[in-house]
């Protein structure tokens, strides 16, 4: 049994860690899963392996079931109180013009299209006769570039599904005033 489980332990190990984002808890795992496989009754065990891995898929089950955070109610109205959320988008959106505005000539047409018309990509292409993964694409990159820009620029604080909270200009980027 001591080189079956020798021979069994890295590929445990990879499957824990593939299903477990921490490190130290995926070994910490794999080592309770060969623990409870020690502590187990194996004599009508046919295939070691499969035993080892239903212990493991359990194993994990549990620790997921541990791990599992707690959340109380919020109240909306003490959410709304301390943070604008629509204060925050609109301040920020006289800000992404100002940053379009600075995309290269390739980008600027179409991120105005998208971004600030919110003009389907689809309809974009054809206005512009182009194609439509051409257009996907240019829109992917122009919010990449415009991305690096703010973070160049502002700090983002984010809520719940990338819901814009609040945002603040830093203090040595300066070269942007419509963000200040």
């Amino acid at each position: 049994m001591q080189t079956q489980v020798e021979v069994l332990y890295e590929p445990l190990f990879l499957y824990v860690r593939k299903r477990v984002n921490n490190l130290e808890d995926a070994q910490d795992l794999t080592q309770d899963i060969f623990y409870k496989l020690s502590k187990s009754e194996t004599s009508q065990v046919t295939s070691l392996k499969n035993w080892v891995y239903t212990i493991a898929k359990n194993s994990i089950t549990d620790y997921y079931r541990k791990k599992k955070v707690l959340t109380e109610d919020v109240d909306d109205k003490e959410i709304a109180e301390e943070h604008n959320h629509q204060d925050a988008v609109e301040e920020l959106s006289r800000c992404i013009k100002s940053y379009v505005a600075e995309l290269p000539e390739e980008y600027k047409a179409i991120m105005v299209l998208s971004e600030l018309e919110e003009i389907p990509q689809k309809e974009i292409a054809e206005k512009l006769d182009l194609k439509y993964s051409t257009v996907r694409s240019k829109v992917q990159r122009g919010r990449t570039r415009l991305r690096e820009m703010f973070s160049e620029c502002c700090t983002i604080k984010q809520g719940g599904k990338g819901s814009i909270i609040e945002f603040k200009s830093r203090e040595e980027c300066s070269n942007n005033s419509a963000c200040s």
